[in-house]
């Protein structure tokens, strides 16, 4: 039995959080950590951590999410030149449970460090599963019609999302959209332990599946609060 409460965004550190949910309480996750790039201000955490801080800290949470999640965890990450090293540590550490890459292939793509590097125009979605079942397997709804799923996203980035002004790295709404309605069923639980301004949230709203997240920051929980009350939140398409 799950001992939070569903549909709350939960204003705290997420490996704390994590451990107050038992295993395999949750159907999937769709979630992206912090870049570790000082993108962020948090008051009670540090966005530059190091190499070997931000390893332990990606590890523990991968293998809480391992833990809690029935099937997948859709972890998206961009590789960038501070947190390069750490990613494909981890990468290798938990290959057993991979079970595809998805590619986000950006159509406008935005260069962060705007100092003259190579634009990263796509960014890793990592599905990992504890399960030994070799095959991905999706579930089939009003939203999925095709006997398919691609692994290539070529969607564009969302610089003009309103949100973009408060929070750095906002999801897209169609990402969380994506993974919820061809892994999930209706009033399946969806977690997301980096929520931020509440997208993953959103998705789950608009698609009747029910959510459980995280936020260390209460200005972003506050206005993932606020977003999930409007009115009109299922015509967001």
């Amino acid at each position: 039995m799950i001992t939070l409460e569903l549909n709350k965004i939960y204003n705290g550190d997420c490996i704390q959080g994590l451990k107050r949910l038992p295993d395999n309480s949750v159907d999937i996750v769709v979630t992206s950590p912090p870049y570790n790039i000082n993108l962020n201000k948090y008051e009670k955490y540090k966005d530059n951590l190091s190499d070997e801080e931000y390893y332990l800290f990606i590890k523990e949470c991968l293998n809480e999410l391992l833990r809690v999640t029935k099937y997948y965890v859709f972890f998206n990450f961009q590789i960038l030149k501070d947190n390069r090293n750490v990613f494909y540590k981890i990468m290798c550490e938990f290959n057993k449970y991979l079970k595809t890459e998805f590619i986000w292939a950006k159509t406008n793509p935005v260069n962060i460090s705007n100092n003259g590097n190579i634009c990263r125009g796509f960014e890793y979605i990592m599905c990992y599963s504890k399960s030994d079942n070799e095959d991905m397997i999706f579930k089939r709804g009003n939203y999925n019609m095709r006997n398919y799923v691609s692994n290539t996203l070529i969607k564009p980035v969302n610089s003009s999302n309103k949100y973009n002004e408060i929070h750095s790295a906002i999801f897209p709404l169609w990402l969380p959209r994506y993974f919820i309605q061809y892994f999930t069923e209706e009033n399946d639980i969806v977690l997301d332990p980096f929520m931020g301004s509440g997208t993953t949230a959103v998705a789950c709203k608009q698609l009747n599946r029910n959510f459980i997240g995280f936020e260390l920051s209460k200005e972003y929980c506050d206005i993932a609060n606020e977003r999930l009350k409007q009115s009109n939140i299922k015509e967001w398409f």
